[in-house]
Formats: C-alpha cells, sequence, structure tokens
C-alpha cells in the first residue's frame, strides 16, 4: 500500500483537483488497482466535487479518525471511466478534531493506529489535506509514505515550500517515520504572466537541486468544468490539464 498526501499550507493551490486528479489517474493507468481518496479537509471540497452527501446514519473521515466508527461506514464509491474507487468525504465536523482529541495517548498518530487494525488491502491511499498544519494535517502526515506539494507561482511559493520541508523534518526527527517529498508541483501556472515564470525560475533555483520539480499544470477552465458536472478531468479529452495530470500520474508512479 502506497500512501500520498497531496498538501499546502495555502489555500487555493489546486490541493483537492490534484488529489482527485491523482486518485483518477492512478486508476486509468492500472484498472485493478484498489484506491482510497480521502479528505482530510473540513471544508469538504471531494464531497461538493462530486456530489456526494453525507446522511444521518453514514460516517465520513472524520467519524473515522475522532470517534473510531467502522471504517467501511466512512466510504463511498464514485464511478470513473477505468472503474470505480473508493471515497472518503469530509465533513465541518473535523474542524472540532483538536478539542476532542486532545486528551488522546498518541493523538498525533490517532490515523495510523486506527489504519492498522483495518483489513484493507487498497493500492494506493491518497489524502487532500486542510491548508493548516493542524492536528489531522499531522495525523495524514505521520502515516503517510509520500507527500506532494502543490504551490502557485505567486509571492509566498518560496517561504510555503520551506514551512512544510521544515515540518517534514520535524516529523522525521520525532516520530518512526516521515512522509518523503515526492515533489513540488507548480499548479494553477499561468505562462503568459512573467510573475508565473518568475516564480517558477525561483522554485527550480531554490529546490531544484534537492527536490524534484514536476512540470507545471497549467490553467485550464475544464478544471472548473469538471467539478460543475461532479466528474474527473479525464472526461473532458480534449484537456490540457488532463494531459498533464496524465503525465504527473506517469512521473509519479515512476518514482515509488
Amino acid at each position: 500500500m502506497t500512501t500520498i498526501a497531496v498538501s499546502n499550507i495555502k489555500g487555493g493551490v489546486g490541493k483537492t483537483s490534484t488529489a482527485t486528479a491523482l486518485a483518477g489517474g492512478l486508476k486509468l493507468q492500472n484498472q485493478k488497482a484498489n484506491i482510497l481518496l480521502v479528505d482530510a479537509d473540513p471544508q469538504g471540497s471531494i464531497k461538493t466535487q462530486f456530489g456526494l452527501k453525507l446522511h444521518a446514519s453514514q460516517g465520513d473521515f472524520s467519524s473515522f479518525l475522532i470517534d473510531n466508527s467502522p471504517f467501511e461506514d466512512a466510504v463511498q464509491k464514485v464511478k470513473t471511466e477505468a472503474g470505480p474507487i473508493d471515497v472518503m468525504i469530509s465533513s465541518r465536523r473535523l474542524s472540532d478534531a483538536d478539542s476532542r482529541m486532545a486528551a488522546y495517548p498518541r493523538r498525533d498518530e490517532t490515523l495510523k493506529l486506527r489504519m492498522k487494525k483495518q483489513d484493507i488491502k487498497y493500492d494506493y491511499i491518497i489524502f487532500d489535506t486542510s491548508p493548516a498544519m493542524n492536528l489531522v494535517t499531522l495525523n495524514v502526515l505521520t502515516f503517510a509514505d509520500y507527500i506532494l506539494i502543490p504551490v502557485t507561482m505567486d509571492a509566498f511559493a518560496i517561504s510555503n515550500i520551506k514551512y512544510l520541508i521544515d515540518q517534514v523534518k520535524v516529523i522525521d526527527e520525532f516520530y518512526d517515520k516521515a512522509p518523503e517529498v515526492l515533489g513540488i508541483l507548480p499548479s494553477l501556472y499561468d505562462k503568459r504572466l512573467s510573475m508565473s515564470q518568475q516564480g517558477l525560475e525561483a522554485v527550480r533555483k531554490i529546490f531544484g537541486k534537492d527536490f524534484n520539480i514536476f512540470p507545471p499544470i497549467g490553467i485550464d477552465s475544464t478544471i472548473k468544468k469538471a467539478q460543475v458536472k461532479k466528474q474527473f478531468i479525464y472526461e473532458f479529452p480534449n484537456s490540457r490539464a488532463a494531459e498533464q495530470y496524465k503525465g504527473l500520474t506517469k512521473d509519479i508512479l515512476g518514482r515509488i
């Protein structure tokens, strides 16, 4: 089982688009693969992305993580052209995790302990994380094998990347394992803007020696269309972003 956290402490950098595209891309590459996509953000963007609903009798990621509710009750299925993938949605209840889990022993490794008790056989688990280094995000990072960092080429890019890499170093120091940095993904990239070009050059110069910088994912209206139509990006055959995400998926598979 390979676990990947898609993470950045800044919102609006394409974390959800990247997490869903990666999950769908992995399924396209291997139709027999069992894939779980987890929304670890209380905003619940994956729920909105696919038009899923949380019923009163149903669990979600917060109920599994915080309340130790049955794993299978929190999982729903989403159809792709290559077959179904499992999805664990989120809700606003996850925002209470820090206070509700305050007295838990090893509360920052609760997810790891919960998962160890499950008889699950996924080939890949992809996490869409919150834009905050809170207890839930820490739980994901102490469990994940890898971290993928999507980042927009703006004034905050360098500092956000440095912060996340520093956090990975802290996890490596204090826990059994830390996620390996798969690379930095320039997202929502507009090659027409000099600011984007200069930002990408700076990221490559500062981080390129130590970390992989993936080819950028450009701005593409089909990303929004996919969200509106509750579909995966790959269902739009003329989408540049779909081809770029396919390339990203193949690149990641070559690295893991």
